[in-house]
């Protein structure tokens, strides 16, 4: 098991948008069986 874990934050107009920016990743190919969860903003990050 891989104890590693990181988070970045992405802007996009819809969750829909979001997900086609992961589609295809390279990442995917190299970590296979890894996965995005895409979990929206309650508020504004900038604050």
């Amino acid at each position: 098991m891989n104890p590693f874990c990181g988070y970045i934050v992405v802007e996009a107009e819809t969750i829909e948008a979001a997900a086609r920016l992961f589609e295809n990743h390279q990442h995917f190919s190299v970590f296979p069986g890894d996965g995005v969860d895409i979990m929206p903003f309650l508020t504004d990050p900038t604050i």
